[in-house]
């Protein structure tokens, strides 16, 4: 992150990850109790829906964003990309110019890549 403030402006970044939520995400792990004595809790084990949240936030705020229900596929994710993320994108170096992605295997997609180097949006750093 230190090479990327360095190398580009804050109002070129969009910031691109995903986010997901079920039944199980309030659950806690850890509890308190009095001294002594284990803290126990009793929880049925109901997954229930989840639900993936795919935003994408510049300097501007949110600029693009897509709610499914269940998990992300690298499909899912390509289609976002290309369908709302895109054309809100400028060309380098001008602002929203320069997307981020962390390492997430549905990242890891060829064709999109492809299609960001047709376009000449792709830079791997």
């Amino acid at each position: 992150m230190a090479r990327i403030g360095i190398q580009y402006q804050r109002e070129q970044l969009i910031f691109l990850d995903e986010s997901a939520k079920d039944d199980r995400t309030i659950s806690r792990r850890y509890g308190y109790s009095e001294i002594n004595t284990r803290a126990i809790k009793k929880v049925v084990f109901i997954r229930g829906k989840r639900y993936t949240l795919l935003p994408a936030l510049s300097l501007d705020g949110i600029i693009a964003v897509d709610i499914m229900e269940g998990g992300c596929t690298k499909e899912k994710f390509k289609e976002f990309v290309i369908s709302q993320v895109l054309p809100q994108m400028n060309s380098y170096p001008q602002a929203r110019s320069v997307l981020i992605l962390d390492n997430a295997r549905i990242h890891h997609d060829d064709g999109l890549l492809e299609y960001l180097d047709a376009f000449g949006l792709f830079e791997k750093i």
